[in-house]
């Protein structure tokens, strides 16, 4: 029999617009015996930044979704970031708190790459600068618009790992665990707000949310 855990799971109802995610799901793992109903009650939601202004933003945003059942995990240990070492889980069981969503960036990659430049217009090949025009058969091309061309230059692309971790204190285990890549998210929040939306269409897929 399925163990049904009831607890709601902010990461997994983060809405933005219907514009293409950058964010892919490169890694996720599932309890076969682990189901979510979204429906109750009390979670704690913790971004492991240790940029604070950042990290309070990202947890009011996921906390926001669901007033009344997501609590910001600055609010409960204050700039400390959420830790098993000192015995958190049993102070938020003795919060009352069903569950835990933890978010943290793992890794971060900068790439470059060249763009090449385009030639001027019609100076590919000799026989591109004469032909047919104002001049006559053979003379410059006067009468047809002229592209300057344009120089090459370097691209800079960002590639941001991110991990997502659920875990049921009502069990006392990790339900569903997922590794992200975004590439150039526009920012930190925007990064944590597209992986809310790749992960919430991983998990409905999967049928682990229900």
């Amino acid at each position: 029999m399925k163990i049904k855990i009831f607890f709601a799971t902010i990461i997994v109802s983060c809405i933005v617009a219907s514009c293409a995610s950058p964010t892919q799901i490169t890694d996720s793992w599932r309890d076969p015996d682990v189901s979510i109903n979204p429906r109750l009650h009390k979670i704690v939601v913790a971004a492991l930044l240790y940029d604070q202004y950042t990290r309070r933003e990202v947890e009011d945003y996921m906390s926001s979704i669901y007033r009344g059942e997501a609590t910001q995990s600055y609010l409960i240990f204050g700039d400390s970031l959420v830790t098993d070492a000192n015995g958190e889980s049993q102070k938020l069981k003795d919060l009352g708190y069903d569950g835990v969503v933890i978010m943290k960036q793992a890794d971060k990659n900068v790439s470059q790459y060249y763009v090449p430049g385009s030639m001027p217009g019609y100076y590919s090949s000799w026989g591109g600068y004469w032909g047919y025009g104002w001049g006559g058969w053979g003379g410059p091309r006067w009468g047809v618009a002229y592209y300057p061309g344009s120089p090459g230059y370097e691209e800079t692309e960002k590639t941001f790992t991110v991990q997502v971790n659920v875990y049921s204190l009502t069990a006392n285990k990790l339900v569903w665990s997922a590794t992200t890549e975004t590439t150039d998210p526009g920012g930190r929040v925007p990064l944590y707000v597209d992986v809310c939306r790749a992960v919430k269409a991983k998990m409905k897929h999967e049928g682990f949310l229900r």
